[in-house]
């Protein structure tokens, strides 16, 4: 007897799973759990096969009887009518695999490899923050400039520098594409004029002699002795800040006057070698009887709060220099311009060794630590000179005060 919706609605669930027959190869199959499953019984191969056409009511008995004449006809050709099924389910994983989404999520996988922790999280922002919401469903084989273009553009618009890390993030992605084979060769993005970054505002530094004299004055005699410690330690070893507050006693060889910086801790990755003066010597000497322990026995400058980071904060170099009356004058950051500078005019070094000195990139990472090596013993004699051109502006200014 064929079905009927009002036989079908009867079938109540059993022990057991059953199936009762419809006509030409249909059957309902029904579970222990009640739930309904249309199947297609036919033979192929010279074998007794089983195909499911859906879940009843979702299909409903009109439905399913068209199904299987379909598939039944197909049979009738000699083509087996679960593979056009197969085709369609392969069609879609592939489209799947070609979304934005799909790709920049692998693309993420391979590029985090090796990178630092911090790199990782700026890639993850950008991408879950902004591109993926903005093109994740876009398939990447057709993904055109315009599209691309008004995401970058969307970022811009709120902050230029992401906008600039994420257009190339984006351009790294659509490499990976084309090599993963999602996106035909040659098939770039052409996203240059997207993104206008702001005129980069330069750092305020005091390069000329007055004005140093001026910020040497503050700084030796800044009252707060740890601050006052870490400013002239970064006016000694004209050093990022970062590496300065992030001084660690494990570095530190004050028998051979040498602070070693290892390259996960420099702006180039390359480890860096640091003549310490006989001034910065006796500041850290110094520093030694505030040592703390615990988990802060390490950092030369440990943070006082609990939260943040565990040593001092750059910030808090910044903010003494302003409440010093700096402000728009001379920032942590400009120890490095007033080296460069002052350095090259006093005593007229070697250009290279300066490079060496203020860790700039030169090269690749075999021949920076090539270069430093090679200018270490130049350097030395440079930092005790710089270090004695710092002390004698401060004396400067004490005997200019007094002759007031």
């Amino acid at each position: 007897m064929s079905l009927s919706d009002t036989r079908i609605r009867a079938f109540k669930p059993k022990d057991k799973l059953y199936r009762v027959a419809d006509r030409d190869g249909l059957a309902l199959e029904v579970s222990p759990a009640g739930s309904k499953l249309w199947r297609y019984r036919f033979r192929w191969a010279g074998k007794a096969t089983m195909m499911s056409l859906g879940p009843y009511p979702a299909i409903g008995l009109a439905e399913a009887r068209q199904k299987a004449q379909e598939a039944r006809g197909k049979v009738s050709t000699g083509t087996d009518p679960r593979s056009s099924r197969r085709s369609a389910r392969e069609a879609q994983a592939t489209a799947d695999a070609a979304l934005f989404e799909a790709v920049a999520s692998a693309w993420r996988i391979e590029k985090q490899e090796g990178l630092a922790q911090k790199t990782v999280d700026k890639i993850t922002a950008i991408l879950d923050g902004d591109l993926i919401p903005s093109l994740g469903k876009v398939d990447i084989r057709t993904l055109g400039t315009p599209e691309a273009a008004a995401a970058i553009e969307k970022i811009a618009a709120r902050t230029p520098h992401t906008a600039q890390k994420a257009k190339s993030y984006l351009n790294q992605i659509i490499d990976f594409a084309i090599r993963k084979g999602h996106r035909e060769d040659g098939r770039k993005l052409t996203l240059k004029g997207t993104v206008r970054l702001p005129k980069a505002k330069s750092v305020p530094a005091a390069v000329e002699e007055e004005a140093l004299k001026r910020v040497m004055g503050v700084v030796s005699k800044y009252p707060e002795r740890m601050i006052g410690a870490a400013l002239r330690l970064a006016a000694y070893t004209a050093l990022r800040p970062i590496n300065v507050v992030s001084a660690r006693w494990s570095a530190i060889d004050l028998e051979r006057a040498i602070w070693k910086i290892p390259g996960a801790e420099m702006k180039t990755k390359v480890d860096h070698d640091v003549p310490l003066p006989k001034q910065a010597l006796e500041l850290l000497r110094e520093a030694l009887g505030w040592r703390r322990g615990g988990s802060k026995k390490d950092w030369v400058f440990p943070a006082i709060a609990e939260r943040g980071t565990p040593h001092m904060s750059r910030d808090t170099l910044s903010k003494a220099l302003r409440d010093s009356g700096l402000r728009g004058i001379h920032v942590p950051h400009g120890f490095r311009a007033s080296f460069r500078t002052r350095a090259r005019e006093e005593f007229d070094v070697d250009i290279d060794a300066l490079e060496a000195q203020l860790a700039h990139s030169v090269g690749d990472a075999t021949q920076k630590a090539y270069n430093r090596a090679k200018q270490l013993r130049k350097r030395i004699e440079i930092m005790q000179r710089w270090a004695d051109y710092l002390d004698a502006l401060v004396g400067a200014q004490s005997k200019d005060r007094s002759d007031c």
